[in-house]
């Protein structure tokens, strides 16, 4: 029994770089403190599968269920070194991690049982932009399919405000603006959304007050702005609820696809973050439906914000009959810069 130190170092680093210096802390602590004492550290130490983050992401899911204990009051010791508490030093830390990994061990095996539903809202911007070129080249609303939808909070980006580089879209009154450093040309028109619906295997209830917890907590701690934008999110999902199914990801493409193609509409699979969390055969499955409906003639696209081989997040379309795959953006995973390439 030993732990991936290399999967907790590695996410930390990615931590840092993203701007968390709390998480890769509370990583860091959690390498001091999980053994075989708590449940807890004996799964974690023999987990059964790669705990890195291109994966599994184990560590992740320890740091959203300590963030989640904080929130809650459940863990008073680590509330009290999170924000707005200024970041401790490493041995106060590494007391109030272990202390919490100790007395909230149930329910903190709990979250180990789903990978990270970050719902991360920022990268509607570059979803939104992605399905703005789908609906310019095809000059049809959109039927919106997005699988990995965790709470389904991306599937109401029609309903937030951007600014694009010099690109104001959107809904200007909404409590979710979003203004990412743009780089490049931008969309300029708003697509029309006449459809959505969502999947996902573990999907997250936001009217439930226990779940959208959980989902705030996979958002970092020690990153206000971001935490305020899940929460603005979640508000407008509890006023239009999104559609979701709890169902394996190619079973769902493959019904989608075996259904009469909309009327006047295109029917787009979208999805960010989520592909690397997919088992390889999902994955097959999925290129093969979507590339057998459009191969048929489907009016069909498909939309991704994902990882490339490089660990470089991208923006990727591709619009049947052509189906050519083509980047269109580059961007952090936050995606707090954006680089258009479309």
């Amino acid at each position: 029994m030993a732990l991936d130190r290399r999967a907790f170092t590695q996410q930390a680093e990615w931590c840092r770089a993203l701007g968390s210096e709390l998480t890769a802390r509370v990583l860091e602590a959690l390498m001091a403190c999980l053994d075989d004492s708590t449940a807890t550290g004996r799964l974690v130490c023999d987990w059964p599968g790669e705990a890195g983050p291109m994966k599994d992401v184990v560590p992740l899911r320890l740091t959203g269920a300590l963030h989640a204990m904080a929130a809650s009051g459940q863990a008073s010791e680590l509330a009290a070194v999170y924000p707005p508490n200024d970041l401790p030093d490493t041995a106060a830390l590494e007391r109030a991690v272990g202390d919490a990994v100790a007395r909230c061990d149930k329910q903190i095996l709990d979250f180990l049982k789903y990978a990270p539903q970050t719902n991360e809202v920022a990268r509607a911007a570059v979803l939104v932009a992605g399905l703005a070129v789908v609906a310019q080249e095809t000059g049809l609303p959109l039927s919106v399919n997005e699988i990995g939808a965790s709470g389904g909070l991306n599937l109401n980006l029609d309903r937030f405000g951007y600014q694009l580089g010099g690109v104001t879209l959107g809904d200007a009154n909404s409590a979710v603006q979003l203004a990412p450093t743009w780089t490049g040309g931008a969309p300029h028109q708003m697509p029309e959304i006449v459809a959505r619906s969502g999947c996902d295997l573990n999907p997250i209830d936001v009217t439930n007050s226990d779940q959208a917890l959980r989902l705030q907590s996979y958002v970092w701690p020690d990153q206000a702005d971001r935490l305020a934008r899940v929460k603005a999110a979640i508000a407008i999902a509890q006023a239009h609820p999104p559609q979701l199914v709890s169902m394996d990801a190619a079973a769902w493409v493959g019904q989608l696809n075996r259904l009469p193609p909309p009327k006047n509409q295109y029917r787009v699979l979208m999805h960010s973050i989520a592909w690397q969390y997919m088992p390889d055969d999902v994955q097959h499955r999925i290129k093969l439906s979507m590339e057998g409906a459009g191969a048929r003639g489907d009016q069909l696209a498909w939309v991704a914000f994902e990882l490339n081989a490089k660990g470089q997040a991208e923006l990727t379309v591709r619009i049947w009959p052509e189906g050519k795959k083509r980047v269109l953006a580059r961007a952090n995973p936050h995606v707090q810069w954006v680089e258009w390439l479309g």
